[in-house]
């Protein structure tokens, strides 16, 4: 399983970038009006973030003509990354999946909280279905909406990949990585989570006291010069 980054935050994208082998980066209009910050020119800072990663970004229209031509709109503009419009996964949504894809443009259908939803997405050329997650968890059905999609697409043999959303915790992304997602996005501050074990820490300190009691603060580079 791949992962990439949910934010609108440039300076977020740019640090996770720096660390973790992140794919590039989702964000949702939620996210976008929780950051506070002018739509276009954060969109140009995250889109030199991404580089030639991919960049998924939501439509704000309702009718399938005018996603169309937001979409083609945002993939001009943000054009050098790999470039993803989201879609709402409903008649208008699915409608448009298929008018936009025959333009050549990627499609990740987002809101899914159902197999069958996906099933349809997929069908309509949708490059990524995002099931959310954690929301589903609520009642019961996340990671079984998950591990349900999944065997659906292998049955079929359809190409469209599943980006998982919405988690509450670490093993929530580990759970879906077992039933085969094939990307996870996570907000920038849940990747130092991934890698984090007490047990991890533990042994490190226990590295550096050892090699404090015999070496002092001398490292490797000083000792074999």
């Amino acid at each position: 399983m791949r992962f990439l980054i949910d934010t609108f935050s440039p300076e977020a994208a740019k640090h996770i970038l720096d660390y973790y082998p992140a794919d590039g980066v989702t964000t949702n209009p939620a996210i976008i009006c929780r950051e506070k910050k002018q739509l276009k020119p954060t969109l140009m800072e995250l889109r030199e973030a991404v580089g030639d990663k991919m960049l998924h970004v939501q439509t704000m229209q309702t009718e399938a003509d005018a996603m169309l031509d937001e979409a083609l709109s945002l993939r001009d503009a943000l054009s050098g990354c790999r470039f993803f419009v989201k879609l709402p996964c409903n008649s208008e949504g699915i409608k448009a999946c298929r008018a936009i894809k025959s333009k050549g443009v990627g499609v990740t259908v987002t809101a899914v909280f159902s197999p069958m939803q996906a099933l349809v997405a997929a069908r309509a050329g949708a490059d990524f279905v995002a099931p959310y997650v954690n929301k589903l968890e609520d009642v019961g059905e996340g990671l079984r909406c998950v591990k349900e999609i999944k065997e659906l697409f292998d049955i079929h043999a359809l190409p469209t990949q599943i980006l998982s959303a919405s988690f509450r915790n670490v093993r929530q992304v580990t759970e879906v990585a077992l039933f085969g997602s094939h990307y996870a996005t996570l907000p920038p501050a849940f990747f130092d989570k991934l890698v984090y074990h007490p047990m991890t820490e533990n042994a490190v300190k226990g590295f550096e006291d050892d090699w404090q009691e015999l070496y002092g603060d001398k490292k490797p580079i000083d000792l074999i010069k």
